[in-house]
């Protein structure tokens, strides 16, 4: 039996792809903390409901990543990767265009489930995509994008919101999103 050669030609162009994913999806884990107090009167609620706008987001994130990682390996991973990105895009406007706080709760766990597609694919998908020896940076960049997505979030957030309205923390990700699904898609 012969063993097949793996081209690593476009390992960057994966990394790159897959950093946004990743970045995207942790950016929204943290972009939310600073709107609370601002989502509170914006739909005229108590703390504790809008609470769960961030609580739903991670609860599903974390509930679901070890069964997506599975469904990649039996259904592949690029195409559940993209349709991710695809699911993280499209309810990220529907986040942002939420009437109440609970249509807001309710598409943050669906923009969960998007995000969850993305984590855990994203770092299979580099390991695959870079040769063993070069395995170590490549997921040391991936985990550098997590870092650099947490820190970001917050302080995006209160830029966004000072700048415009709450709205747009959702609606930042639009066009990154659109590129990332585009890039996946090449």
């Amino acid at each position: 039996m012969q063993q097949q050669s793996v081209d690593y030609g476009r390992k960057w162009y994966v990394m790159a792809a897959v950093s946004m994913g990743v970045f995207l999806a942790t950016i929204d884990g943290s972009i939310v903390n600073v709107a609370l107090p601002t989502l509170v009167r914006a739909f005229d609620t108590e703390f504790a409901v809008v609470q769960w706008v961030v609580l739903a987001y991670l609860l599903t994130v974390t509930t679901l990543m070890l069964s997506v990682g599975r469904l990649g390996d039996m259904l592949g991973k690029k195409p559940l990767y993209a349709a991710g990105f695809v699911v993280f895009t499209l309810s990220s406007a529907l986040c942002g265009l939420s009437p109440s706080v609970y249509w807001l709760v309710g598409f943050r766990v669906v923009q969960a489930i998007g995000a969850a597609m993305m984590m855990a694919l994203g770092t299979a998908i580099v390991t695959e995509a870079f040769p063993p020896s070069e395995r170590g940076r490549a997921m040391g960049i991936t985990g550098s994008m997590v870092s650099i997505g947490i820190v970001l979030g917050p302080v995006l957030g209160g830029l966004l919101i000072g700048a415009l309205s709450w709205r747009w923390i959702f609606f930042v990700n639009l066009p990154i999103g659109i590129v990332g699904t585009w890039m996946v898609l090449r």
